[in-house]
Protein backbone atom coordinates (compact mmCIF):
# COMPACT_ATOMS: atom_id res chain seq x y z
CA UNK A 1 0.00 0.00 0.00
CA UNK A 2 1.39 3.23 -0.91
CA UNK A 3 1.15 6.31 1.43
CA UNK A 4 0.81 8.48 -1.82
CA UNK A 5 -2.33 7.02 -2.50
CA UNK A 6 -4.05 7.02 1.09
CA UNK A 7 -3.40 9.81 3.11
CA UNK A 8 -2.24 13.39 1.80
CA UNK A 9 -2.01 16.12 4.30
CA UNK A 10 -5.16 18.10 3.61
CA UNK A 11 -6.83 16.02 1.74
CA UNK A 12 -8.63 14.37 4.67
CA UNK A 13 -8.92 10.95 3.01
CA UNK A 14 -7.75 7.57 4.61
CA UNK A 15 -7.66 3.94 4.00
CA UNK A 16 -8.69 1.81 6.85
CA UNK A 17 -6.70 -1.06 6.33
CA UNK A 18 -7.82 -4.59 7.54
CA UNK A 19 -5.46 -7.33 7.47
CA UNK A 20 -5.06 -10.49 9.88
CA UNK A 21 -3.32 -10.44 12.90
CA UNK A 22 -0.92 -13.37 11.50
CA UNK A 23 2.35 -13.80 12.52
CA UNK A 24 5.29 -12.46 10.43
CA UNK A 25 8.71 -13.55 9.78
CA UNK A 26 9.38 -9.79 9.18
CA UNK A 27 12.41 -8.52 12.11
CA UNK A 28 10.85 -7.22 15.20
CA UNK A 29 14.22 -8.36 17.31
CA UNK A 30 14.04 -5.59 20.47
CA UNK A 31 10.68 -3.67 19.36
CA UNK A 32 8.01 -3.58 21.83
CA UNK A 33 4.80 -2.33 22.24
CA UNK A 34 4.08 0.37 24.38
CA UNK A 35 0.76 1.56 24.00
CA UNK A 36 -2.09 0.94 21.62
CA UNK A 37 -5.03 2.93 20.58
CA UNK A 38 -8.62 1.88 20.83
CA UNK A 39 -10.40 4.90 19.54
CA UNK A 40 -11.61 6.05 22.56
CA UNK A 41 -8.28 7.20 23.88
CA UNK A 42 -7.65 8.21 20.71
CA UNK A 43 -6.44 6.81 17.01
CA UNK A 44 -4.02 7.07 14.54
CA UNK A 45 -1.15 8.72 15.28
CA UNK A 46 0.76 10.74 12.50
CA UNK A 47 2.97 12.38 14.45
CA UNK A 48 6.26 11.31 16.73
CA UNK A 49 6.55 11.52 20.22
CA UNK A 50 7.95 13.78 22.85
CA UNK A 51 9.94 12.61 25.76
CA UNK A 52 10.05 14.76 29.48
CA UNK A 53 11.13 12.81 32.19
CA UNK A 54 9.45 9.17 32.31
CA UNK A 55 6.38 10.54 30.06
CA UNK A 56 5.99 10.32 26.25
CA UNK A 57 3.72 13.16 25.14
CA UNK A 58 2.42 12.79 21.33
CA UNK A 59 -0.78 13.64 19.79
CA UNK A 60 -3.47 11.40 17.65
CA UNK A 61 -5.24 12.69 14.33
CA UNK A 62 -8.68 10.73 15.17
CA UNK A 63 -10.15 9.70 18.14
CA UNK A 64 -11.32 10.93 21.47
CA UNK A 65 -14.86 12.06 22.43
CA UNK A 66 -15.60 13.95 19.46
CA UNK A 67 -13.16 11.96 16.86
CA UNK A 68 -11.47 15.22 16.69
CA UNK A 69 -8.05 14.38 17.69
CA UNK A 70 -6.03 13.68 21.06
CA UNK A 71 -3.16 15.06 23.06
CA UNK A 72 -1.95 12.15 25.33
CA UNK A 73 0.54 10.63 27.66
CA UNK A 74 2.16 7.23 27.70
CA UNK A 75 4.63 5.89 30.75
CA UNK A 76 8.21 5.21 28.60
CA UNK A 77 7.82 1.84 30.51
CA UNK A 78 4.60 1.38 28.66
CA UNK A 79 0.65 1.05 29.61
CA UNK A 80 -2.59 2.83 28.69
CA UNK A 81 -2.68 6.03 27.33
CA UNK A 82 -3.71 9.04 29.11
CA UNK A 83 -5.73 10.91 27.44
CA UNK A 84 -4.62 14.76 28.44
CA UNK A 85 -6.95 16.72 25.32
CA UNK A 86 -9.68 15.91 23.31
CA UNK A 87 -10.31 18.20 20.18
CA UNK A 88 -13.65 19.15 19.57
CA UNK A 89 -13.35 20.57 16.04
CA UNK A 90 -13.94 24.33 17.54
CA UNK A 91 -10.89 24.42 19.52
CA UNK A 92 -9.35 22.59 16.52
CA UNK A 93 -9.13 19.13 15.02
CA UNK A 94 -7.01 16.67 13.55
CA UNK A 95 -3.79 17.20 14.94
CA UNK A 96 -0.87 15.77 12.42
CA UNK A 97 2.34 17.22 14.21
CA UNK A 98 4.05 16.64 17.09
CA UNK A 99 4.48 18.88 20.55
CA UNK A 100 7.39 20.93 22.06
CA UNK A 101 7.23 21.54 25.92
CA UNK A 102 8.17 24.74 27.30
CA UNK A 103 8.37 24.36 31.61
CA UNK A 104 4.76 22.84 32.54
CA UNK A 105 3.18 23.76 28.67
CA UNK A 106 2.92 21.85 25.65
CA UNK A 107 2.40 23.88 22.09
CA UNK A 108 0.94 22.15 19.48
CA UNK A 109 -1.12 22.39 16.32
CA UNK A 110 -4.10 21.20 14.68
CA UNK A 111 -4.02 21.13 10.80
CA UNK A 112 -7.94 21.78 10.66
CA UNK A 113 -10.75 23.47 12.89
CA UNK A 114 -10.55 26.75 15.15
CA UNK A 115 -12.98 29.26 13.84
CA UNK A 116 -12.60 29.19 9.98
CA UNK A 117 -11.79 25.24 9.82
CA UNK A 118 -8.15 26.41 8.96
CA UNK A 119 -6.11 24.80 11.89
CA UNK A 120 -4.78 26.39 15.15
CA UNK A 121 -2.23 26.97 17.76
CA UNK A 122 -2.88 25.73 20.85
CA UNK A 123 -1.03 25.18 23.93
CA UNK A 124 -2.02 22.87 27.45
CA UNK A 125 -0.89 22.38 30.68
CA UNK A 126 1.52 19.21 30.81
CA UNK A 127 -0.89 17.72 33.39
CA UNK A 128 -3.68 18.22 31.19
CA UNK A 129 -7.10 20.15 30.60
CA UNK A 130 -9.14 22.12 28.18
CA UNK A 131 -6.19 23.21 25.06
CA UNK A 132 -6.20 26.77 24.49
CA UNK A 133 -6.38 28.01 21.66
CA UNK A 134 -3.62 30.68 20.51
CA UNK A 135 -3.68 30.98 17.16
CA UNK A 136 -6.77 30.43 14.67
CA UNK A 137 -5.79 30.64 11.18
CA UNK A 138 -7.73 31.94 8.36
CA UNK A 139 -6.08 31.50 4.89
CA UNK A 140 -5.00 34.95 4.47
CA UNK A 141 -2.78 34.30 7.54
CA UNK A 142 -1.84 30.89 6.85
CA UNK A 143 -3.94 27.70 6.67
CA UNK A 144 -3.03 24.11 7.60
CA UNK A 145 -0.39 24.39 10.17
CA UNK A 146 2.60 21.84 10.76
CA UNK A 147 4.53 21.59 13.59
CA UNK A 148 6.47 24.21 15.73
CA UNK A 149 9.91 25.45 16.60
CA UNK A 150 10.49 27.68 19.93
CA UNK A 151 12.91 29.99 20.54
CA UNK A 152 12.84 31.97 23.89
CA UNK A 153 9.13 32.92 24.09
CA UNK A 154 8.77 32.82 20.07
CA UNK A 155 7.04 29.79 18.05
CA UNK A 156 8.20 29.33 14.29
CA UNK A 157 6.11 27.21 11.95
CA UNK A 158 4.88 26.60 8.65
CA UNK A 159 1.61 26.35 6.90
CA UNK A 160 0.60 24.06 3.67
CA UNK A 161 -1.72 26.01 2.30
CA UNK A 162 -3.04 30.23 2.98
CA UNK A 163 -1.20 33.26 2.80
CA UNK A 164 -0.57 36.61 -0.21
CA UNK A 165 -0.38 33.01 -3.18
CA UNK A 166 -2.04 30.31 -1.15
CA UNK A 167 1.38 28.42 -1.20
CA UNK A 168 1.67 28.48 2.32
CA UNK A 169 3.83 31.06 4.71
CA UNK A 170 6.55 30.40 7.66
CA UNK A 171 5.08 32.14 10.24
CA UNK A 172 6.02 33.73 13.67
CA UNK A 173 3.67 33.77 16.86
CA UNK A 174 4.78 34.69 20.85
CA UNK A 175 3.94 32.02 23.38
CA UNK A 176 1.60 33.99 24.99
CA UNK A 177 -0.86 34.19 21.85
CA UNK A 178 -1.23 36.85 19.37
CA UNK A 179 -1.79 37.29 15.79
CA UNK A 180 0.43 35.10 13.44
CA UNK A 181 3.35 37.48 11.91
CA UNK A 182 4.33 36.07 8.12
CA UNK A 183 8.01 35.73 7.81
CA UNK A 184 7.77 34.65 4.01
CA UNK A 185 5.26 33.55 1.65
CA UNK A 186 5.95 30.93 -0.91
CA UNK A 187 5.03 31.46 -4.39
CA UNK A 188 5.73 28.27 -6.50
CA UNK A 189 8.83 29.13 -8.11
CA UNK A 190 10.73 29.14 -4.47
CA UNK A 191 8.33 26.21 -2.97
CA UNK A 192 4.76 25.24 -2.43
CA UNK A 193 3.10 24.04 0.12
CA UNK A 194 5.54 23.14 2.61
CA UNK A 195 4.45 19.86 4.97
CA UNK A 196 7.13 19.95 7.54
CA UNK A 197 8.01 21.83 10.45
CA UNK A 198 11.61 24.26 10.64
CA UNK A 199 15.09 24.05 12.38
CA UNK A 200 16.67 26.96 13.89
CA UNK A 201 20.37 27.89 13.37
CA UNK A 202 21.60 31.02 14.35
CA UNK A 203 19.39 33.65 12.87
CA UNK A 204 18.33 31.34 10.05
CA UNK A 205 15.04 28.95 9.42
CA UNK A 206 15.48 26.22 7.36
CA UNK A 207 12.98 23.79 5.95
CA UNK A 208 11.18 21.95 3.37
CA UNK A 209 8.64 22.41 0.65
CA UNK A 210 6.98 19.49 -0.57
CA UNK A 211 6.16 20.55 -4.07
CA UNK A 212 7.77 23.92 -6.27
CA UNK A 213 11.21 25.14 -6.81
CA UNK A 214 12.72 24.51 -10.36
CA UNK A 215 11.49 21.35 -11.14
CA UNK A 216 8.15 21.13 -9.06
CA UNK A 217 9.31 18.47 -7.10
CA UNK A 218 9.80 20.16 -3.78
CA UNK A 219 12.96 22.35 -1.95
CA UNK A 220 15.08 22.79 0.78
CA UNK A 221 15.09 26.32 2.00
CA UNK A 222 16.04 29.10 4.00
CA UNK A 223 14.50 32.01 5.91
CA UNK A 224 16.09 34.59 8.28
CA UNK A 225 14.36 34.29 11.60
CA UNK A 226 13.36 37.97 11.39
CA UNK A 227 11.37 37.49 7.83
CA UNK A 228 12.00 37.76 4.07
CA UNK A 229 11.80 35.92 0.86
CA UNK A 230 12.79 32.42 1.39
CA UNK A 231 16.27 31.20 -0.57
CA UNK A 232 16.42 28.31 -2.50
CA UNK A 233 19.19 25.92 -1.19
CA UNK A 234 18.26 22.74 -3.32
CA UNK A 235 15.82 21.47 -5.62
CA UNK A 236 14.51 17.80 -5.98
CA UNK A 237 14.57 16.44 -9.92
CA UNK A 238 13.37 13.39 -9.08
CA UNK A 239 16.32 11.15 -9.41
CA UNK A 240 17.66 12.94 -6.50
CA UNK A 241 14.66 12.61 -4.49
CA UNK A 242 10.84 14.31 -5.16
CA UNK A 243 8.26 15.72 -2.46
CA UNK A 244 9.82 16.07 1.06
CA UNK A 245 7.74 15.70 3.71
CA UNK A 246 9.63 16.28 6.32
CA UNK A 247 12.21 18.78 7.80
CA UNK A 248 15.79 18.70 8.24
CA UNK A 249 18.35 18.50 11.12
CA UNK A 250 21.93 20.17 11.42
CA UNK A 251 24.80 18.67 12.08
CA UNK A 252 27.82 20.85 11.72
CA UNK A 253 27.00 22.28 8.22
CA UNK A 254 25.14 19.65 6.78
CA UNK A 255 21.54 19.54 6.43
CA UNK A 256 20.12 15.92 6.22
CA UNK A 257 16.43 14.93 5.13
CA UNK A 258 14.41 12.22 3.20
CA UNK A 259 12.06 12.22 0.28
CA UNK A 260 8.86 10.92 0.35
CA UNK A 261 9.33 9.63 -3.53
CA UNK A 262 11.75 9.71 -5.91
CA UNK A 263 15.54 8.01 -6.57
CA UNK A 264 16.34 5.29 -9.14
CA UNK A 265 13.26 3.02 -7.73
CA UNK A 266 10.69 5.96 -6.91
CA UNK A 267 10.44 4.92 -3.48
CA UNK A 268 11.91 8.14 -1.70
CA UNK A 269 15.76 9.02 -0.56
CA UNK A 270 17.60 9.93 2.46
CA UNK A 271 19.36 13.33 1.53
CA UNK A 272 22.05 15.82 2.48
CA UNK A 273 22.88 19.24 1.52
CA UNK A 274 25.08 21.63 2.89
CA UNK A 275 23.63 24.68 4.81
CA UNK A 276 24.70 26.95 2.40
CA UNK A 277 23.26 25.52 -0.56
CA UNK A 278 23.98 22.66 -3.79
CA UNK A 279 23.21 19.84 -5.15
CA UNK A 280 21.47 16.96 -2.69
CA UNK A 281 23.69 14.23 -1.92
CA UNK A 282 21.58 10.89 -1.97
CA UNK A 283 22.80 8.71 0.79
CA UNK A 284 20.12 6.24 0.55
CA UNK A 285 17.80 5.14 -2.18
CA UNK A 286 14.80 3.22 -0.81
CA UNK A 287 13.09 0.06 -3.31
CA UNK A 288 10.68 -0.97 -1.20
CA UNK A 289 12.17 -4.71 -0.05
CA UNK A 290 14.51 -2.29 2.37
CA UNK A 291 11.57 0.31 2.99
CA UNK A 292 9.65 2.70 0.68
CA UNK A 293 7.74 6.20 0.88
CA UNK A 294 9.85 7.69 4.07
CA UNK A 295 7.18 10.59 5.24
CA UNK A 296 9.24 11.26 8.64
CA UNK A 297 12.38 12.72 9.16
CA UNK A 298 15.47 11.93 10.53
CA UNK A 299 17.07 11.31 14.70
CA UNK A 300 21.14 11.29 14.64
CA UNK A 301 23.09 9.92 17.11
CA UNK A 302 27.00 10.35 16.48
CA UNK A 303 27.54 9.46 12.91
CA UNK A 304 24.32 7.45 12.25
CA UNK A 305 20.77 8.21 10.89
CA UNK A 306 18.25 6.37 12.19
CA UNK A 307 13.91 7.12 10.69
CA UNK A 308 11.59 5.62 9.12
CA UNK A 309 9.72 4.38 5.73
CA UNK A 310 5.71 4.56 6.00
CA UNK A 311 6.09 0.96 3.76
CA UNK A 312 8.19 -1.44 2.49
CA UNK A 313 9.97 -3.85 4.14
CA UNK A 314 8.84 -7.86 4.37
CA UNK A 315 5.52 -6.93 4.33
CA UNK A 316 5.15 -3.65 2.79
CA UNK A 317 3.86 -2.15 6.32
CA UNK A 318 6.70 0.09 7.00
CA UNK A 319 9.97 -0.20 8.93
CA UNK A 320 13.16 1.60 10.89
CA UNK A 321 16.50 2.26 9.78
CA UNK A 322 19.87 3.16 10.27
CA UNK A 323 22.28 4.81 7.59
CA UNK A 324 25.94 6.53 8.15
CA UNK A 325 25.99 10.24 7.54
CA UNK A 326 28.19 9.48 5.25
CA UNK A 327 25.80 7.31 3.29
CA UNK A 328 26.64 3.48 2.34
CA UNK A 329 24.85 0.92 3.56
CA UNK A 330 21.39 1.08 4.95
CA UNK A 331 20.41 -1.15 8.12
CA UNK A 332 16.85 -2.52 8.48
CA UNK A 333 17.13 -2.36 12.12
CA UNK A 334 12.49 -3.58 12.49
CA UNK A 335 9.47 -4.62 10.26
CA UNK A 336 5.99 -3.98 11.08
CA UNK A 337 3.46 -6.59 10.88
CA UNK A 338 0.56 -5.20 11.92
CA UNK A 339 -0.03 -6.76 15.16
CA UNK A 340 3.06 -4.47 16.63
CA UNK A 341 1.61 -1.93 14.36
CA UNK A 342 1.11 -0.70 10.78
CA UNK A 343 2.85 2.01 8.98
CA UNK A 344 5.25 4.16 11.08
CA UNK A 345 4.57 7.73 9.82
CA UNK A 346 6.46 9.16 12.45
CA UNK A 347 10.31 10.42 12.77
CA UNK A 348 11.98 8.76 16.15
CA UNK A 349 13.57 9.70 19.58
CA UNK A 350 16.30 8.38 20.89
CA UNK A 351 17.14 8.19 24.45
CA UNK A 352 20.00 5.93 25.77
CA UNK A 353 20.02 3.39 23.99
CA UNK A 354 16.19 2.98 23.02
CA UNK A 355 14.34 4.78 19.92
CA UNK A 356 10.66 5.35 20.62
CA UNK A 357 7.91 5.91 17.54
CA UNK A 358 4.50 5.49 16.65
CA UNK A 359 2.81 3.59 14.20
CA UNK A 360 -0.66 5.21 12.08
CA UNK A 361 -1.83 1.88 12.33
CA UNK A 362 -2.23 -1.81 13.40
CA UNK A 363 -1.68 -3.30 16.82
CA UNK A 364 -5.08 -5.07 18.26
CA UNK A 365 -7.87 -3.01 17.80
CA UNK A 366 -6.08 -1.03 14.34
CA UNK A 367 -6.03 2.28 16.01
CA UNK A 368 -2.10 2.28 16.32
CA UNK A 369 0.71 1.96 18.95
CA UNK A 370 3.41 3.57 20.64
CA UNK A 371 6.45 1.29 20.15
CA UNK A 372 10.48 1.12 21.80
CA UNK A 373 13.27 -0.23 19.98
CA UNK A 374 16.13 -1.24 21.28
CA UNK A 375 19.06 -0.69 19.28
CA UNK A 376 21.66 -3.66 18.83
CA UNK A 377 25.03 -3.27 20.39
CA UNK A 378 27.88 -2.10 17.74
CA UNK A 379 29.30 -5.95 17.80
CA UNK A 380 25.73 -7.04 16.77
CA UNK A 381 25.88 -4.63 13.81
CA UNK A 382 28.79 -5.90 12.75
CA UNK A 383 26.86 -9.17 12.48
CA UNK A 384 24.23 -7.25 10.68
CA UNK A 385 26.52 -6.59 8.36
CA UNK A 386 27.10 -10.07 7.26
CA UNK A 387 23.12 -10.79 6.88
CA UNK A 388 23.25 -12.57 10.81
CA UNK A 389 20.53 -12.91 12.27
CA UNK A 390 18.95 -13.34 8.28
CA UNK A 391 15.87 -11.98 10.14
CA UNK A 392 17.88 -8.30 10.03
CA UNK A 393 19.07 -8.00 6.63
CA UNK A 394 21.35 -5.18 5.82
CA UNK A 395 20.70 -3.86 2.32
CA UNK A 396 23.52 -2.10 -0.26
CA UNK A 397 22.29 1.11 -1.44
CA UNK A 398 21.76 1.57 -5.27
Amino acid sequence: MQFGSILRRGSRVFAIVSVGLSASAASAAGLTTLATFDSTNGGYPFAGLILSGNTLYGTTELGGASDAGTVYSVPITGGTPTTLATFNIANGSYPQAGLILLGSTLYGTTYEGGANDDGTVFSLPITGGTPITLVTFNVANGGHPNGLTLSGSMLYGTTSYGGVNNDGIVFSVPTASGTPNTLAAFDGTNGTYSQAGLILAGNTLYGTTYQGGANGYGTVFSVPVAGGTPTTLASFDGINGANPNAGLILSGSILYGTTYEGGANDDGTVFSVPITGGTPTTLVTFDGSNGSDPVAGLTLSGSTLYGTTGGGGDLGYGTVFSVPVSGGYLTTLATFNNTNGLFPYAGLILSGNTLYGTTYQGGPDGYGTVFSLALPEPGSLILLALGLPALLRRHRVR
